[in-house]
C-alpha cells in the first residue's frame, strides 16, 4: 500500500481525539500519509488541526494535514477511517443514569444495562449514516470505531453495512493495572501502593494506574476474551520464563486490600476466573450491584463516571488546545499521551508488518467457541496486510459464557431496535436485560427514555 490516507471523524473530541492524533504522527512507518480531519464542531477543528499542523511540522512527522466538517468530502480514497463521535455525551448520559434511578436503579449508563440501550438507540443511526458514506466513497477502507456502546455500534456495523469495522478499546489496560497492584512485588515492581483504589480523575491515582498497568505488561501477559467491558483472563504468564501466574494470583489475592475492586475480587471467588475492566465497567452487565435498597452500589464503593467533572475538564482542555496550537504552551505532553493504538492497527496493515493486538472487538467466528457465530467478541488478533484476524481461545468457562451469552441476545435485540425503531423489540431488549426484574418497569424506562432523548430518536417517533 502506499502511504494513505487517513480519515479521523470526531478530530474535535478533546480526550480521544488528542491522543489518537498525538499517536498518529509519532508512528513513523505512517509518516509522510494523508490526514484529513473532521469535525461538526467547526471551531474545535480548527484548533485541533492548528495543533496538528503544529506536531506536524515540530515533529518532522511529514504528513499532509486537511479538515473539513463534511465528512463527505473527506471520505473519497480514504484508506482508515477512525471513527469517535458522541451525542452530547454527559447531558445524556446524565439523564439515563437519573431516568434509572426512578426505578431504583444504581447503573453506569455506557455500554450496558437499560442505559445501555439508551445509549445505542442515539448514537446507532449517526454512525451507521457515516458507514454508508463510507461504504458509497470508500468501500475498501478499513474503520477503527472507538465509539461507545462498542459491542452495539459494532452489531449495528456487522448486521447492517458491508463496512469493514475493527473495534477498538483499551480497558484491558485495567486489567494489567490490577495484575500489576496485586503481583506487583513479585514481578519486581517498585514502588507499589500498599492500599491503591481507584477513583476517577484523580490525577495522582490515574499516573498510578498508568504506571502499574505499564510496569505489569512489562512482565507478564494476559490473554483476555468476553464481550467489551466484560472480557475474563483466560491465562496470565511471566513474559520471561512462561510461568504460569494464576496460581500465584489467587494466593496473594487472600491478603490483599479488600477495598481494590472489591467486586471485582468478589466475582474472581465465585466464578473462579479474574474479570479484566474493574467493577465500574464490570457492573454494566451484572445484576449484584443495581438495587438501591440495597445499597450494594455503596458498598461495593463503585466509582461512577464523573460526569461534571469531565465536562468541565472538557472546557479547560479546550483551552490548553489553543494554548498548544497557538505556540504559547509546549507540546511535550503530546509526545508521552495514552495510546488508544489506531495507529498501531494502521501501520500493521498499511505495511503488512504483523502485529500481535492483545484486545480487538470482531465478529466471532469460531474464536470463543461456545459463543454465537458473528457475535460481536473482544479476543485477541494478530493483524497484517488482510486486516485482523482474531485468535481462537477456546471454550469460556460455562458460567462466564452463560452471562455473556445473555448479553449477546440483549445486544442483537437493542441493535434491531435502534436501527428499525421497533419498540417491541426495545421492550424485550430491556426485559432481559439483568438488571430490571419487573415488567412494568421495562416498560415505564422504555418510554421515559424514548420521551427524554425523542429530539435524538426520529427512529421511534
Amino acid at each position: 500500500m502506499e502511504k494513505p490516507k487517513i480519515v479521523v471523524i470526531g478530530a474535535g473530541s478533546a480526550s480521544f481525539g488528542l491522543s489518537v492524533l498525538g499517536a498518529l504522527l509519532q508512528e513513523k512507518p505512517l509518516a509522510g500519509s494523508r490526514l484529513c480531519l473532521v469535525d461538526i464542531n467547526a471551531e474545535g477543528l480548527q484548533k485541533i488541526t492548528a495543533l496538528a499542523q503544529r506536531l506536524n511540522r515540530e515533529w518532522g512527522a511529514d504528513f499532509t494535514i486537511e479538515s473539513t466538517t463534511d465528512r463527505r468530502e473527506a471520505l473519497p480514497n480514504a484508506d482508515f477511517v477512525v471513527l469517535s463521535i458522541a451525542v452530547d455525551r454527559e447531558k445524556c448520559w446524565r439523564a439515563d443514569f437519573e431516568i434509572a434511578q426512578r426505578y431504583d436503579i444504581m447503573h453506569y449508563a455506557e455500554n450496558g444495562g437499560p442505559g445501555g440501550f439508551s445509549h445505542a438507540a442515539r448514537n446507532i443511526p449517526i454512525v451507521l449514516d457515516i458507514l454508508r458514506d463510507v461504504e458509497s466513497l470508500c468501500p475498501d477502507a478499513w474503520v477503527l470505531n472507538f465509539t461507545n456502546p462498542m459491542m452495539r455500534i459494532c452489531t449495528a456495523a456487522a448486521r447492517y453495512t458491508n463496512a469493514k469495522v475493527i473495534g477498538i478499546c483499551h480497558q484491558l489496560g485495567f486489567g494489567y493495572m490490577m495484575l500489576g497492584n496485586i503481583l506487583g512485588k513479585d514481578l519486581g515492581i517498585a514502588d507499589v501502593p500498599e492500599k491503591y483504589e481507584f477513583i476517577w480523575n484523580d490525577e495522582a491515582i490515574t499516573k498510578t494506574e498508568r504506571y502499574l498497568s505499564d510496569s505489569a505488561m512489562e512482565h507478564a501477559e494476559i490473554t483476555a476474551a468476553g464481550l467489551n467491558h466484560f472480557t475474563w483472563m483466560l491465562s496470565i504468564r511471566e513474559r520471561k520464563t512462561g510461568r504460569d501466574l494464576y496460581p500465584l494470583l489467587w494466593d496473594r489475592l487472600q491478603a490483599h486490600h479488600k477495598g481494590f475492586e472489591p467486586l471485582t475480587q468478589d466475582m474472581a471467588e465465585v466464578f473462579g476466573v479474574f474479570p479484566v475492566p474493574g467493577d465500574c465497567h464490570m457492573v454494566e452487565y451484572l445484576p449484584y450491584t443495581h438495587n438501591m435498597h440495597r445499597e450494594s452500589w455503596q458498598r461495593y464503593n463503585v466509582q461512577m463516571y464523573p460526569l461534571t467533572e469531565a465536562a468541565e475538564n472538557r472546557d479547560t482542555m479546550w483551552d490548553e488546545i489553543e494554548a498548544m496550537a497557538s505556540g504559547k504552551a509546549s507540546i511535550e505532553k503530546m509526545k508521552h499521551m495514552h495510546s488508544e493504538r489506531a495507529e498501531k492497527v494502521i501501520a500493521a496493515i498499511a505495511t503488512g508488518e504483523i502485529l500481535y493486538e492483545q484486545a480487538l472487538n470482531l465478529p466471532n467466528q469460531g474464536y470463543i467457541t461456545n459463543l454465537p457465530e458473528d457475535a460481536i467478541v473482544e479476543i485477541p488478533a494478530v493483524v497484517g496486510a488482510e486486516g485482523p484476524r482474531g485468535v481462537g481461545v477456546g471454550a469460556l468457562p460455562d458460567a462466564i459464557a452463560e452471562m455473556c451469552s445473555r448479553q449477546v441476545t440483549v445486544v442483537e435485540l437493542a441493535v434491531e431496535a435502534a436501527v428499525t425503531g421497533d419498540r417491541q423489540k426495545a421492550l424485550q431488549a430491556l426485559a432481559l436485560d439483568p438488571m430490571i426484574d419487573d415488567l412494568d418497569v421495562a416498560r415505564n424506562l422504555l418510554n421515559d427514555y424514548l420521551e427524554a432523548h425523542k429530539d435524538y430518536l426520529p427512529q421511534f417517533a
